[in-house]
């Protein structure tokens, strides 16, 4: 009997590292693709992938029948490919007539605004005994995308925060002259427990 999942065994789960990935493939005239997060190199020679798929996956019946898929892993400012391949899309539309895309060596879709893609046979695939099945793919072609456009409201902000620098006027500072000793001392506010007038200074007699 295979153990049921504790919130623990969850948790650790969740901590081991994945990203976000497109996976795509082709059959005929039948072009789709789904944003999926578990996928592993499982060999480098020859090169292959590991994709780990919810069983019952629309794309399933397509790979099975093409043998071909491909994955493009996710630039995480690209959030246009969260509405056009993410869960809430219906099903029978295609996608690719608005997102752009070049087919690959073996015919599924590759997105061009990709940070990396790879173009994968499928030569092995498991049913196990849990709610994912897996894809074995070995690597026909891959390369590095061309970076993201700018996101349109990061545009629209930059645009916004350069129209407010207004230019300020330079204030020039008030020329300070040197005051004179005596000007100091007629200033100054008198002491606590002075009196409030001075006797006048005794003129000096220069022998007149």
């Amino acid at each position: 009997m295979l153990p049921s999942p504790t919130a623990a065994t969850l948790e650790a789960l969740g901590r081991i590292p994945n990203g976000e990935f497109l996976l795509t493939t082709a059959f005929g005239d039948i072009l789709d693709g789904r944003i999926v997060d578990r996928v592993q190199q499982c060999g480098t020679n020859p090169p292959m992938l590991l994709v780990a798929m919810e069983k019952g996956h629309v794309l399933s019946p397509l790979i099975r029948d093409s043998r071909t898929f491909a994955v493009s892993l996710l630039d995480p400012n690209e959030r246009m490919v969260q509405r056009i391949f993410g869960p809430d899309r219906r099903i029978g539309e295609n996608p690719f007539l608005t997102y752009p895309f070049t087919p690959g060596v073996l015919g599924a879709p590759i997105v061009t605004r990709a940070t990396a893609w790879f173009d994968c046979e499928v030569v092995r695939h498991l049913d196990m005994e849990t709610n994912y099945e897996l894809y074995i793919g070995v690597v026909h072609a891959a390369g590095l995308g061309s970076a993201p456009l700018p996101r349109l409201n990061a545009a629209l902000n930059a645009a916004r925060s350069t129209e407010r620098r207004v230019p300020r006027p330079r204030l020039i500072p008030e020329p300070v002259i040197a005051e004179s000793p005596a000007e100091r001392l007629r200033g100054k506010s008198p002491a606590k427990g002075a009196p409030t007038s001075a006797a006048p200074a005794p003129r000096r007699n220069n022998g007149r």
